[in-house]
């Protein structure tokens, strides 16, 4: 039996999360829905548009909200330490500008645990189709913040130094 707890593996690192409640899944859904119309960003836009408007638009404190909302009601913690990563000081303690990309793959297990049921769920019983392009759109945001967060490869110079 499912008893939802996961234990995951970001680049070595062992963290612990666990399944959100419904309701608080779907609160989350219906505060990305907010943010999305705040910004005016339309739900029925494809996947893809939307999400490279909602990092374009995205504020500190709608980032934030976001993350944190993901991490505390998924209880991420670090399980070599035990602390919890629910605010900007627990993440600077576990991260560096080096692997701060890690707290995104992080979120994106707490999402995939978590969102994607639930919003799999409304879609199939009651029809609710913004389900499937939330979880979409929120796959693309976190996918986004990973590639802008991501240095990129050296490139060896063409005289070889």
């Amino acid at each position: 039996m499912d008893n939802g707890i996961k234990h995951v593996e970001v680049n070595d690192k062992a963290y612990c999360i666990i399944r959100m409640s419904a309701f608080d899944a779907i609160h989350f859904n219906l505060r990305v829905a907010e943010i999305l119309s705040k910004h005016g960003i339309s739900q029925v836009e494809s996947i893809l548009t939307m999400s490279s408007k909602i990092f374009g638009v995205l504020n500190r404190a709608d980032h934030d909200e976001l993350l944190f909302t993901l991490l505390e009601k998924s209880r991420a913690q670090d399980v070599e330490s035990g602390n919890f990563l629910t605010s900007w000081d627990e993440v600077n303690l576990h991260f560096t500008p080096d692997n701060i990309a890690d707290v995104y793959l992080l979120a994106l297990e707490c999402l995939k645990l978590s969102i994607l049921p639930v919003t799999a769920g409304l879609k199939k019983n009651i029809g609710l189709d913004t389900a499937a392009t939330m979880q979409g759109a929120m796959r693309q945001l976190f996918s986004a913040l990973l590639k802008t967060l991501t240095p990129p490869s050296a490139q060896n110079s063409s005289s070889g130094e």
